[in-house]
């Protein structure tokens, strides 16, 4: 299975450590996994694992890079937590026509983003999380358990 997540503005301290647990717990399962990001998200996942212990054969690619030529994935896993990450999103979604799963995440529930990528077809889902990582943790198990039958 090929999985691409996307990131977003790294502004929310639990973004880099709950992609780095997805990208291991994917990899563990034999997915073959890209990423598009914003840069700072990439510098700051670059300094996160500086010896490719968790990223290692994981493709990257700036964020607007990806929606210049698509490739083949089976989903897209986005990490949204502001009006941005909504429409990369949903860009990404038609652009690759994968089956796309957004984790709207923050200090407050935003019905807002988990409704308007509801309403635009994509299994959204909302933890609240912004420094503990243990929410995000168990959604993102929940989510991968329901993606790969093993």
């Amino acid at each position: 299975m090929r999985v691409l997540i996307l990131l977003g503005c790294p502004e929310p301290p639990v973004l880099v450590p709950s992609f780095i647990y997805l990208t291991n717990m994917l990899k563990k399962k034999g997915c073959e996994v890209f990423v598009s990001a914003n840069t700072a998200a990439l510098k700051l996942v670059e300094t996160a694992d500086p010896e490719k212990l968790y990223i290692k054969n994981v493709g990257f690619q700036e964020i607007d890079e990806g929606l210049k030529d698509a490739f083949d994935v089976d989903y897209i896993i986005s990490f949204v937590h502001n009006d941005a990450g909504v429409s990369y999103t949903i860009t990404y979604m038609h652009k690759y026509k994968a089956k796309t799963i957004g984790v709207v995440f923050g200090r407050e529930m935003k019905e807002d983003f988990v409704n308007t990528l509801k309403e635009n077809g994509i299994e959204a889902y909302f933890v609240r999380a912004f420094h503990n990582p243990m929410p995000m943790v168990v959604t993102l198990k929940r989510i991968l358990e329901n993606i790969i039958k093993n």
